[in-house]
């Protein structure tokens, strides 16, 4: 993508998803994401702040400051520095660009952890990866300069300073697609926990254990647990009955994997899987067949490009183009409404997190966490490291009785569970 400049100052569009978050986003739903690593010894606040300085030039999507033009919003060049804080609100709270330098992402830390707190508008899971490892990276580079080899210590933490390519518009094809009907969800329910207060619990298994149980299921790591949660969700809250709405699993997904990209914007999409308990016995094999399949059959190129175009067309249209922001955000929010309704729980997989060599004798670990709402008030995360996973489940809801019932299940298949908590659920656990 081509910058545009002036007098220094550059600007360039959001990407087409990115488009969605300042119009849906405020203090009950941030639209914020965690992505943290722990670190084998105690932050230095000090030390993280050069980091961070260190890190920020390397990342162009990461350096701008939100504004509101008469037709779209766009990113324009932020010329201050950002602040290091220790941790002290909840995670993925509403990030107030007026008190925050204008950014659009925060860096806390708190005893051995380094957070990134990231608003959607300006990259995904992957992007904010590639900057907290960039991070650690100097961070590291910066506490142990006396004991790092030289090679270490001159090693670039990036490979090339980050794209910002509209890599939706990119991979757009004009072809015909079909248009799908959003069909409601089952809802979780239940008494809420205080306002902008979030739960927090990590479960911690064998990453080997689990990925021979999804083998010898003939299933992917992902299709196991979106299943699960399924079946958690009707034997918990539906009491293992028929019910007519169906119980749905939102799965974002990486689009690098199926088109070509070199951004650090946003560049995914996403798939639902689901159930509609028609019969009020269902075992969860049953349940975990039709998941598998209907990955199978979503989780294509074809499928996916589809996606891309459908929503790339409506950006093209004329009328869409040219009309005032204030009737675009009217229609935005309508559609995001609709779609959040479609949804019962958010599954998302980071995946396998790899880190260079040299700096893994510092990294203890990583974790992810989603903001959630009360349309959507249960999201999962997992993320591997190090033969590790670590789920970690994020609720507005007072009781966990899915996440219990979750960690429950993977204990009861002989896997050894760690949990960890924010404190919220202690009583209920």
């Amino acid at each position: 993508m081509k910058y545009k400049t002036n007098s220094e100052i550059r600007w360039h569009k959001l990407d087409n998803t990115a488009n969605v978050f300042p119009v849906i986003s405020n203090k009950t739903y941030s639209s914020v994401f965690r992505v943290s690593v722990r670190l084998k010894n105690e932050i230095n606040g000090e030390l993280l702040q050069e980091a961070l300085v260190n890190t920020l030039p390397l990342f162009r999507s990461f350096g701008v400051k939100l504004k509101r033009g008469v037709f779209w919003h766009y990113f324009e060049t932020n010329k201050k520095q950002p602040k290091v804080e220790r941790e002290q609100e909840y995670p993925c709270a509403f990030i107030d660009p007026n008190s925050n330098n204008q950014f659009l992402f925060k860096v806390t830390y708190f005893a051995k952890r380094i957070n990134l707190e990231v608003f959607h508008v300006i990259t995904d899971g992957t992007g904010a990866l590639k900057f907290l490892k960039a991070l650690t990276y100097n961070y590291i580079k910066l506490a142990y300069k006396e004991i790092l080899s030289e090679i270490l210590l001159k090693m670039p933490v990036v490979d090339v300073v980050s794209d910002v390519e509209d890599s939706y518009h990119k991979n757009y094809r004009k072809h015909s697609y079909p248009r799908y009907k959003t069909k409601r969800a089952y809802k979780l329910k239940g008494d809420m926990l205080p306002v902008f207060t979030m739960g927090v619990i990590h479960g911690i298994v064998n990453m080997d254990l689990l990925l021979a149980l999804c083998k010898k299921k003939n299933v992917s790591l992902t299709q196991y647990i979106a299943a699960l949660l399924i079946w958690c969700i009707y034997k918990e809250y539906m009491n293992e009955q028929a019910n007519k709405k169906p119980v749905q699993v939102n799965v974002p997904v990486n689009l690098r994997h199926f088109f070509s990209s070199t951004t650090e914007m946003n560049f995914f999409s996403y798939i639902n899987v689901g159930i509609t308990s028609t019969k009020s016995e269902y075992t969860f094999d049953e349940m975990l067949d039709s998941v598998s399949g209907q990955f199978e059959k979503q989780l294509t190129k074809e499928n996916l490009s589809q996606t891309i175009s459908s929503n790339v067309s409506t950006e093209k249209n004329i009328f869409v183009r040219f009309s005032p922001l204030v009737l675009k955000q009217l229609g935005v929010k309508i559609a995001y409404v609709s779609s959040t309704k479609a949804n019962t729980v958010v599954l998302s997989n980071l995946g396998k997190i790899e880190v260079c060599d040299g700096f893994k004798e510092y990294i203890d670990g990583f974790e992810a966490l989603i903001g959630v709402s009360k349309s959507e008030p249960i999201k999962c995360t997992i993320c591997s490291f190090d033969n590790r996973i670590i789920f970690s489940f994020t609720s507005i809801l007072r009781y966990p009785y899915l996440q219990r019932a979750f960690f429950r299940h993977l204990s009861d298949e002989g896997l050894e569970v760690r949990l960890e908590s924010n404190g919220v659920y202690y009583e209920n656990m």
